[in-house]
């Protein structure tokens, strides 16, 4: 059983080595948050150069060359795409040595921990992991899940946060309780089909 962790790297040092596609995805999540991302290739699959020129909020800094041992001093995470058997084995070498968590493609065995595949709404986020498994059935999983939290909700769901916050500020504790249990209700009937369970007491006054 892994323990699911979400890292803040904000001005974090982050490395990732490689420029094919398995380093693109890897990309792809780490360009949406606020780390100091090093990227070190001697060439970008065309995929990946174009999104590279895209907007980030991630600081960027792309390398074009082969990887050197001194590229992971100072990291607080590396990502290993790469396909040569002997790099990636010194990668993950140096990484043991400095205590830099490491995440290698492919190599469950040289894995501190995996990614997952998210799902972005606003400030929800839900994640689909196997463990390092099969990152495939992730994907398909993550598309599915998908199609129940539609984008264009994501202003509904700043209204329920605001909700939320309204009924934390109340002063009465059993009020406060009272109000966030009829909001967790009213999300699972509005978006999810649940509907309310009716109490003896509601049953009788119909």
């Amino acid at each position: 059983m892994l323990l699911p962790l979400s890292f803040d790297l904000t001005d974090r040092r982050v490395m990732l080595i490689g420029g094919g596609k398995a380093a693109l995805e890897k990309f792809a999540q780490l360009r949406k948050t606020a780390c100091n991302l090093t990227i070190v290739a001697p060439e970008l699959d065309a995929a990946f150069a174009e999104a590279l020129a895209s907007p980030q909020s991630a600081h960027i800094t792309f390398l074009r060359r082969k990887f050197v041992p001194a590229d992971v001093e100072g990291a607080f995470m590396v990502f290993s795409t790469v396909d040569d058997v002997q790099v990636a084995a010194e990668i993950f070498r140096l990484c043991r040595e400095q205590k830099i968590l490491i995440n290698s493609a492919d190599d469950k065995t040289r894995c501190d921990f995996f990614t997952t595949a998210p799902i972005h709404r606003g400030d929800i986020q839900v994640s689909v992991s196997t463990q390092g498994r099969f990152a495939g059935l992730s994907a398909v999983l993550r598309r599915h899940l998908e199609s129940m939290f539609p984008a264009e909700l994501d202003a509904e769901w700043e209204k329920i946060f605001a909700l939320r916050e309204r009924a934390l500020a109340l002063h009465s504790v059993i009020e406060k309780k009272s109000v966030i249990t009829d909001i967790v209700k009213a999300i699972e009937e509005k978006y999810f089909g649940v509907r309310k369970t009716e109490t003896p007491d509601e049953q009788h006054k119909e």
